[in-house]
């Protein structure tokens, strides 16, 4: 209990950090919501997602994920674990969509900076 909670703490700074505009969420079994800006035309006011943290690696996030009934409805349900390379998503974005991920918002050393630093900021 005490590492999700530490985990949730983290990826505030993170996403305060990353200039994320984000707040706690009000819907039951999401802890965040959070919503940046994209650099497709397609996308011009952004995306938002609701964001889970639960501690677990990548692949057991993507499994998960297979749970949520509407995925691709806008704000979308996210699973974020420790650190940006254990998060999954999906959306719609660009001229389709897919998975997503916070190491495809920068490159993967920028986000791993950015997480660095939210250890300690």
């Amino acid at each position: 209990m005490a590492m999700v909670t530490w985990l949730k703490l983290r990826w505030a700074r993170f996403f305060t950090l990353a200039g994320w505009s984000w707040k706690l969420s009000n819907r039951p079994g999401f802890d965040f919501e959070v919503s940046f800006r994209c650099y497709h035309s397609e996308c011009p006011d952004g995306h938002t997602l609701l964001v889970r943290v639960c501690n677990k690696p990548r692949y057991a996030l993507q499994e998960k994920y297979q749970a949520f009934e509407y995925p691709y409805e806008e704000p979308n349900p996210a699973l974020f674990g420790d650190g940006p390379s254990n998060t999954y998503w999906e959306m719609v974005h660009g001229h389709g969509g897919g998975e997503g991920r916070v190491e495809s918002c920068w490159t993967r050393q920028d986000a791993d900076w950015l997480w660095e630093r939210a250890a300690y900021d």
